[in-house]
Order: structure tokens, then sequence, then C-alpha cells
């Protein structure tokens, strides 16, 4: 396996997550900044049950749940290690009904299809890319590492996947200009792109399907001293996920972007950027955009990265000629540049606080010095407020700390920059050799955003999207459209927000688009998975909270009523035999439903979970899919039914990833309606909670239908009996 591609790995200055700042930094008492006491808390999530995935499933890349048109559910992942041997390069793709099946039945049950994926062998996924005959692209050494990431399955069952591309080894030539390939290889030093594939026959092959996303920074896809005269070189676009918005119509890709120093991989910039396309454009190249400034104005293909939700609004610039990276915005009556710095030899930092006062900071004798008084600062700490972002600093000077002749604590500098709006803070310790980033008129501090490889998912309880990954906050947002939204709602539990991070649902083990109050995460570096609840706030921090759909007169859904559903019109009616029929769209007296909620089962206060079964009140039956196996009761064209009431799911624990409910439980996703935002929005669809599928009237017939953006036959109106 090769190392863990995060920006936390070589990155110069050690970020402290959420988790270890609260046990480590808060031990030592690092003190709030000013006006700090009125500073929000945003709650800490936790774990509430911890197990694993097979260790056959472990990969290179984070693993991707996903339910074919026929209902079958799979896991695929991929590995392309950094050696000659191309019986260790491959994409994988596991089909069982479930993910705890899945990893219950590595070696039994669980089917497996392996794509091989070794760059110097023909009929691979990434071979010889300059030479394909439809997208070819520049591949000066041949030696594409492609993993497959991120599967979409379009209406003909067409899979869609992204390809995270390592390509152009060594090319500062660390092993000499006459290395061989295997050679170059070996560094571990490369190029990254964001490429597409297809597959026809359930992964058991990858066809390559074109570029998605490529930097600006290199000369055509090609790293040299053309584009990059100076010290540094971009890394160009990786780390991606892929989260399909049916309630916007778009696809959209969160990835990263780092700056390296030359010859080798040193991190000297790392930020989150994202990519969108329609689906109506079939996840096909060339029709991806980039988020920068503020716009979606950006070709996938070559188009310079912005970047997404930073830190006091800042946007971020690149040049490699002069080798300047700045975070450049405006604030309260006031502008500035934060440009890349690092600690010298000297050990020294000099920075000032909101009032003007200078003070000088030394990484290895843990000290900070008025500049004016020549004083100590009390208790080797300053305070202050910086207009321009809005965040409160704190800086300290920590010593070494020893436990039974074991360092737990490494001294030196410690920045803390915590928004005051929401809480939301993150510490860093500088030593000698460390980079930050400071504003050369004011001499603030300014710490970006954490690269975060962020997993999405719309969250069925709030009606928002769900956003988690490296950084260990829980954000949410109502528009995707507009990443600089997002908002911490919550904290990570430690050991949640692992390598190679995916989000799922706990209650169906199927689908990766949704989650609802609790939630798992799923680390495919290291297999932990972590069924992480969500917990109540405190006084004035952002928390995620529950939304009410509402009925045609606005008025929020109560379990306690009957409700006429329709769906593009027609009246769901319970008394029409085992396909329910839609009829003319007028009520009838078996036309009424009650949405009765799925509680979560991680919640000791019985909080309900977002999800709903619909109960046909005159005979306590519920809205269910017919078929009697799991996969055909999330197929495309299923029939929908009355049924008995099916089981709910049995949670994680240590030993199993448990089971999925059954088929009769729902969501009603909402629809953006005007632009983006779900914000307003009473439109929905009503998804089967199991295969992410909508109902549809078709055929004369209720059927569960692959989700079509725009369609407003899929949309559905709640009329109070």
């Amino acid at each position: 396996m090769k190392q863990h591609r995060s920006a936390l790995r070589n990155a110069r200055w050690r970020r402290l997550a959420p988790a270890l700042a609260m046990g480590a930094v808060a031990a030592l008492a690092v003190p709030a900044a000013a006006g700090a006491d009125t500073t929000p808390t945003p709650p800490q999530y936790t774990a509430a049950a911890t197990g694993k995935i097979s260790g056959s499933l472990l990969s290179d890349i984070a693993g991707s749940a996903f339910v074919s048109k026929d209902g079958q559910f799979h896991w695929s992942n991929g590995d392309t290690p950094y050696d000659s041997n191309p019986a260790h390069h491959w994409a994988r793709t596991f089909t069982n009904t479930d993910l705890g099946a899945v990893t219950a039945g590595i070696g039994s049950t669980t089917q497996l299809n392996q794509a091989p994926a070794y760059y110097a062998d023909p009929n691979t996924i990434c071979h010889q890319l300059d030479k394909d005959p439809t997208f070819p692209i520049p591949s000066p050494q041949q030696d594409d590492h492609c993993d497959v990431i991120g599967v979409w399955v379009d209406a003909q069952g067409t899979w869609h996947a992204l390809l995270n591309d390592e390509y152009q080894f060594d090319p500062w030539q660390t092993k000499g200009a006459n290395a061989t390939i295997a050679e170059k290889v070996s560094t571990g030093h490369h190029n990254n792109r964001i490429l597409l594939a297809t597959s026809q026959d359930a992964g058991a092959s990858w066809q390559y399907a074109g570029p998605a996303l490529t930097s600006a920074w290199d000369d055509d896809q090609v790293i040299d001293a053309t584009a990059s005269p100076g010290q540094s070189y971009p890394f160009g676009n990786s780390g991606c996920r892929l989260f399909i918005d049916y309630s916007t119509g778009y696809f959209y890709i969160t990835y990263n972007v780092k700056i390296y120093k030359k010859p080798a991989s040193a991190t000297l910039a790392s930020w989150t950027e994202m990519a969108r396309a329609p689906i109506s454009g079939g996840m096909a190249s060339g029709t991806w955009q980039k988020w920068r400034n503020g716009s979606w104005s950006e070709p996938g293909i070559g188009g310079i990265d912005g970047n997404v939700n930073p830190v006091g609004g800042l946007n971020v610039s690149y040049d490699p000629a002069t080798d300047r990276i700045a975070w450049q915005g405006s604030g309260a009556n006031a502008s500035a540049s934060y440009e890349a710095a690092r600690v010298q030899a000297d050990h020294l930092i000099v920075f000032a606080d909101d009032a003007g006062n200078t003070y000088t900071a030394n990484t290895l004798a843990h000290t900070i010095v008025n500049n004016a008084t020549g004083q100590s600062a009390p208790d080797r700490t300053v305070g202050y407020h910086d207009a321009v972002t809005g965040q409160d600093m704190t800086l300290r000077a920590v010593d070494d700390r020893y436990e039974n002749g074991v360092k737990v604590v490494t001294g030196g500098i410690y920045v803390t920059q915590t928004d005051p709006a929401s809480g939301a803070s993150q510490t860093v310790d500088l030593i000698t050799n460390s980079a930050y980033y400071k504003d050369p008129v004011s001499n603030h501090l300014y710490l970006p955003a954490a690269n975060n490889e962020s997993a999405i998912s719309y969250n069925a309880f709030s009606g928002k999207y769900r956003i988690v990954g490296y950084d260990g906050n829980v954000y949410e947002t109502a528009d995707l459209g507009d990443p600089n939204s997002w908002k911490v709602v919550g904290v990570m539990p430690a050991g949640s927000n692992g390598g190679y991070l995916t989000s799922l649902d706990n209650g169906s083990l199927t689908n990766q688009n949704v989650t609802g109050r609790s939630f798992l995460t799923i680390s495919d570096l290291s297999g932990t998975v972590v069924d992480v609840e969500q917990t109540a706030g405190s006084g004035t921090a952002a928390v995620s909270s529950e939304y009410l759909p509402q009925d045609v007169t606005g008025d929020p859904v109560s379990q306690d009523s009957s409700y006429v559903l329709r769906v593009g019109g027609k009246a769901v009616t319970a008394n029409r035999g085992p396909g329910l029929d839609g009829g003319n769209g007028a009520a009838t007296a078996a036309s009424g439903w009650k949405l009765v909620p799925v509680k979560d089962p991680r919640s000791a206060d019985g909080d309900n979970s977002g999800f709903y079964r619909l109960v046909d009140p005159s005979t306590g039956k519920t809205l269910q899919v017919s078929g009697s196996t799991p996969a055909e009761q999330r197929a495309v064209d299923a029939v929908v039914a009355v049924g008995a009431q099916q089981a709910d799911a049995q949670p994680l624990t240590a030993t199993s990833l448990g089971t999925p409910g059954g088929s009769d439980q729902w969501y009603l996703q909402r629809v953006a309606t005007s632009g983006t935002s779900l914000d307003g929005s009473a439109t929905y669809r009503l998804v089967n909670r199991n295969s992410g599928l909508a109902l549809q009237y078709v055929n004369e017939r209720m059927r569960l239908e692959q989700q079509a953006p725009g369609d407003a036959s899929q949309y559905v109106t709640l009329t109070l009996r």
C-alpha cells in the first residue's frame, strides 16, 4: 500500500485535529482569545460503536458504496502501489446484499470482480493514455497509476467513475536523469489529475473516458521548468470524492490542491476545492466547472483552482514563476494578503496584535517577548482579533512535556485560530522550518483551512447537506452551489475521520448519498468503522436541527395526521392490489397515509432519524417494495406495494457492521426549485432509503425509478385529509 496521501502527512507544520487539540492543547490550558468568553462551542459528537471492515477491503483510495440498476449492492476500491508487480495493481468491486454482508462474506458469499490496473500492461485502465484514440492526454512517461473512486450508475446501467491518476513520477529527477520508470515510481513523487472511466461488465474491466480535472499551472498537464521555474511546483488535482446531488441536478467533486517544494514532495500549501457538472451531461469529460472566487467560472480541464469554505472568506493565489502563495481578502475596514513564510534557522517569528504591539516569538527557546518593553508576554501568551478574517488568534509558547520519560507534548509556538461566530478552531505548533502565513503590513498570522477530502451526503434529518472529512469538523449547508456556505455544526469523535474516508447510511448499509441523524464513517486505510451519534448543542453554537417536511399548505407534517400522497399528481392508493395504482389523482378512502418517523437507534432520547414509514392507518400496513430478495427490492422498476411492517436496522457492534432495515423506510428529499439552495423549498421526492430510487408512476403502477433532475412526475405533495 502507498504512503497515505493526506495533506497532513508531509506538512512542515503539525496541525492538531480538533479531537487531539481538545485533549493535548486544552490540557495545556491554552487561553482563549479576546472576547472568547462568548464564543460558542460546537457540540462534540460521540462514537456510539466502533467496528472494522474486513482487511480484504482495505485499499489505497476511499471505498465507494453504490447500487446497480438490478439492485445489487457493490463496494469498490483500488490499489496501484509504487512497485512493479502487476498482481498488486487492481480495481476491485465486491458484491453482496449490503456492506455488512460484504465484509462478513469475504471468502464465501461475497463476489469479487477485479480489473487489472498495472500501468505497463495493455488493456488496463490507464495504459498509454497519450495514445488513446478518443481522449489522448499527455503522459510523458506512460506511468499512470489510476485508482477508481466514486461510482454513478446511469439510466442504461453503465457505471461511471472518477479515476485518481498519479503520473509523471520523479519529475525533478531525484533518481537521476537516467533512472528507469520503476526507479522513478519508487520515489512516490508525482503529478496528479482526475480522470473518468466507465464499466459495462460490473467492474470486471474499466475503460478510460477522458479527463475531468487538470491543473492550470502545469505545461499542458506536464510538470517542467517552463511552467515551474522557481523552487515550487503544483501537485495537480487529487484526493477526490464524488457526490451525486439529485436535489439540484449536479455532480460535485471535492478534491485537493497542493503546492510542493522541489525536488521532492514537501508540502508548501494545501487546500480543498470543488468542481461540478450537470447530471444531464452524463458525467462526461468537458462538462466540469471549477469553483473560483465566488463562481463556477473555470473549466475543469486546465482551469485555475480556487478554494472552498476558506477561513475568513479569503481567496488563495499561487504564482509558480515567483513561488508566491498568498491568501487575500477584506474585512471590517481592512484588507490583507497573508503570504507564505517559514520559520528560519534563527527560530524567530515577528507578529503584532490588533493594537499594533509587536512581539517576537522564539520557537526553540519557547518565548514570546514584547518588542517595545523587552518583557515576556504575560503567561507567554498573546491574543488578538483579526478584523480582516474575523478570527480570534492566540499564540502561546509551550515547553516540551514528558511523562515517564516519553515526550507527550512537543514544545513550540502554538497558534490557535478560533471563529467567534461558530466556535470552530484549529491549532498548529510552529517549530523551526514550519510553514505559516503572515500579512506583511499588519504582521497578523493566518491559518488556512485544513485539507479535508470531504465526504458529502444529503442529511435526511436536517434536510441539508452534511460534509465530513479529515479536519474533524461536521459541516452543513443548504446550498452546495455556494461552497463558501458550509457551517460547523459539530466535532467528530476521535478516530472517526481516518484516511480514505467514506460516510454511509447506518440504516441501509448501501446508500452513500444519504445519511440520517447518526451515520457511519469508514476508513479504507485502517478499516475502522464508527457509528457517529449527533449530540445536542448548547448556547449559541450552530447545530444540526430536525427538518419537518411540509404539506401543501406549508404546515409541518405530523405523524398523528393522515395525508393524501400524490406523486406527479397521482394519488397513491392502498387498495389496488400488489402494485399500487396512481389512479387519476383523485383521493379515495384508501388514499390516506401517516408519516411515522423511524427513530434513531443511537439516540437515548428517542430522536427521529430523518427517515419515515408511510402507514395505511386503516390496516397498519406500510408502503414497501415488492421482491423476494434485497436486490429485487432495490432494482429500477421494482413495484411498490403494502405489507406488514418490516424490521428495523440492527446497529453496528464491535463484531458486526449490523444489518439493514427493510424496504419500507423512505425519506422526503428536498428539491431545489430556484437556483441550488434548498432553503425555503417544499418540493420533494419520496426516495427509498435502501436504493436511493424515487417513487414514480410508470406503466400504471407506482415503482422505483432513477431520480431524474427536473422531472416533475417524481415530485411529491402531501395534502391533509
